[in-house]
């Protein structure tokens, strides 16, 4: 048989105490939303006038952040190690875009192949 435990807590004053509370804390919240709109509605502003690239900028997200060549490769590449500090930059990079972007991996690839292309009469020569 098991043991009854007594109790001085009235389970309806316990539940009631919580009801209190969280409608207490929305007030709050609500409040406080209240308050930061303006504040929001002037970062969304800000960000709007920097969200025209340039040129420069437009021409470096499509040839590396938005070309999907080697987002998934038919045959698997060898691993490698990359700097962490180096991963955590691309990843920063990435992030600026908002539009569908390439992983980690792509970006590297991307890199290289531009890379290769631009030296392609150097690296030619070497062979």
């Amino acid at each position: 048989m098991s043991k009854v435990y007594e109790s001085d807590v009235d389970p309806d004053e316990f539940i009631r105490s919580f009801r209190e509370e969280s409608s207490q804390s929305t007030v709050k919240k609500e409040n406080e939303n209240k308050t930061e709109t303006p504040a929001r509605a002037s970062d969304s502003k800000r960000k709007k006038v920097q969200s025209q690239p340039l040129p420069e900028e437009d021409e470096y997200l499509d040839t590396f952040v938005r070309n999907m060549e080697h987002m998934r490769p038919l045959c698997k590449y060898l691993m490698v190690d990359i700097h962490p500090d180096f991963i955590r930059k691309i990843k920063r990079v990435l992030s600026y875009e908002t539009g569908p972007v390439c992983s980690t991996k792509a970006y590297i690839n991307n890199v290289l192949a531009e890379h290769f292309r631009q030296y392609e009469n150097f690296i030619n020569k070497r062979q």
